[in-house]
């Protein structure tokens, strides 16, 4: 398990997603499937080669018989009886032409070798996002918990007071039963904030390893491109997963061409050297060493046509799937835009209405005071507090998911320049066909937010986002068809 430094040391995102990244079974079984895939690409490779081998033939039992039964005939040193003879030699093999069925094997090995490498870096992103999902949840639960305890002490003083009140006949029993039914309501809000913060911290655990102690609120990726448009141009150029399909997709249609191979003459280079024991009577020993060409034309290869439909359908089916999974993570790049969007007002508005609420409550604990409010005033004026603080913490986590998941749309996310390069993962070369993709790290900010205890006192205040201009960087990106480049997407930081 990594250690982050002592008590004191903070936990940023940054060391979250670097032991994530380390910890992860699902990073582990596709780099496992990306060494079969090279090792398939190697074995296309191979196939160039020529095939080496050494013949050893001892037979067992032999018997010859002649028709019509004659005495041997002497030719030359060679007579017409034969024998069984042991064999031993060495043959080489080198296919001159198979219908250009090895090369479309390694044309199709290499492109799907090379989707594999989008593949490990989408899943890595995936990764990456479902770490920063869980580490914000762990804040959100951490706010949301806060909020419910600051409302638990609030309404007990309110039953405290109401007690004192009822003592001296200033209040009724149903002000004090009032109040003990809301402080059981407080409490149970309580413990299930309480519980919805275990389950936050024991999902972080499971994908990084490490207990979530001190955690620091992260940068988080804050401006997209100002149009919809350009940011779904920007998903069809770098999204990893879409790379991915694109080239299995043109593995589908390599594979489909190899097997027209099987339906094309054949023409191998054949050398062999074979020495023979016991040939005959009067020879013991006749060694052959030729060097032929061999062609082959195939007039009837049983399953060749079906290999052949099914491998055409096979690559049609690529196709259509590689149609379908563009416009369904374009569409939910779309609809994450526009709800990305559309939430900042949502949550300015709710801030603000937090602003209102505090002022009211106090302005209410005043009227109360001086007789023109009741018990319940107050009570409900603290629920509502309550619950407007618990949206602004859902709401802003809500935000900051969309944000990390538009960024993991276009390979954006990563683990940080600051964590050590011992604790990143593997660097990935990026097959040459395909654009760049720029990943960009996230650094922690100096606010530090402890997940343990929460004390009982108010609860903090709420942290929102704001752009760094010294961070802006555009992402490079391929071109538009009308030779404009779409915006990109860059980082902000949490401001104390």
């Amino acid at each position: 398990m990594p250690v982050l430094g002592g008590p004191a040391a903070a936990q940023s995102l940054e060391e979250a997603s670097a032991s994530a990244l380390e910890q992860s079974f699902v990073l582990r079984a596709d780099k496992a499937r990306q060494d079969a895939v090279d090792a398939r690409l190697r074995g296309a490779i191979d196939a160039f080669m020529p095939k080496v081998g050494v013949v050893i033939d001892r037979p067992l039992e032999s018997r010859y018989t002649y028709s019509p039964q004659i005495e041997p005939i002497q030719v030359g040193l060679d007579a017409t009886p034969r024998r069984a003879p042991d064999q031993f030699g060495l043959t080489a093999e080198l296919p001159l032409f198979d219908g250009f069925q090895r090369w479309n094997n390694l044309k199709s090995a290499r492109t799907l070798s090379e989707a594999g490498r989008f593949i490990t870096l989408s899943q890595r992103q995936q990764v990456l996002l479902d770490t920063a999902v869980a580490y914000i949840a762990v804040l959100r639960d951490t706010r949301i918990l806060a909020a419910r305890e600051a409302q638990v002490a609030a309404i007990r003083r309110i039953n405290e007071a109401t007690t004192r009140q009822f003592e001296f006949s200033d209040a009724t029993r149903t002000d004090v039963a009032l109040t003990l039914s809301r402080v059981q309501e407080a409490e149970a809000a309580r413990e299930r904030a309480r519980i919805e913060l275990a389950a936050a911290r024991l999902e972080l655990k499971r994908l990084t390893r490490i207990e979530p102690e001190r955690m620091v609120p992260p940068r988080l990726p804050d401006q997209v491109p100002r149009s919809e448009d350009a940011y779904a141009d920007l998903v069809l150029a770098n999204n990893p997963a879409l790379a991915a399909a694109r080239l299995d997709a043109e593995s589908a249609q390599w594979q489909a061409q190899a097997s027209v191979g099987a339906l094309m003459p054949k023409v191998d280079l054949v050398f062999g050297h074979t020495a023979q024991s016991r040939y005959s009577p009067a020879l013991d020993r006749l060694a052959d060493t030729t060097t032929r060409v061999i062609a082959r034309m195939p007039l009837y290869e049983p399953g060749a046509f079906p290999r052949l439909a099914e491998a055409s359908a096979v690559a049609r089916q690529r196709g259509y799937e590689v149609q379908d999974e563009e416009l369904t993570r374009v569409t939910a790049a779309r609809t994450a835009y526009a709800k990305r969007a559309g939430i900042g007002a949502q949550l300015a508005r709710l801030t603000e209405r937090v602003g209102y609420l505090r002022a009211t409550m106090r302005g209410f604990e005043i009227e109360r005071g001086a007789g023109f409010r009741t018990v319940l005033d107050e009570l409900n004026i603290r629920a509502e507090l309550a619950e407007a603080e618990v949206a602004v913490a859902a709401v802003t986590t809500e935000r900051d998911a969309l944000s990390l998941q538009l960024a993991a749309a276009v390979g954006q996310l990563d683990v940080g320049t600051s964590v050590p390069a011992s604790r990143r993962f593997d660097p990935i070369p990026v097959p040459e066909r395909a654009a760049p993709l720029a990943l960009r790290g996230s650094g922690s900010a100096p606010v530090m937010v402890d997940v343990g205890p929460v004390p009982r006192e108010a609860a903090p205040a709420l942290r929102g986002s704001r752009t760094e201009p010294a961070r802006r960087a555009a992402l490079p990106v391929a071109p538009r068809p009308g030779g404009t480049t779409p915006g990109a997407l860059r980082v902000s930081r949490a401001e104390p």
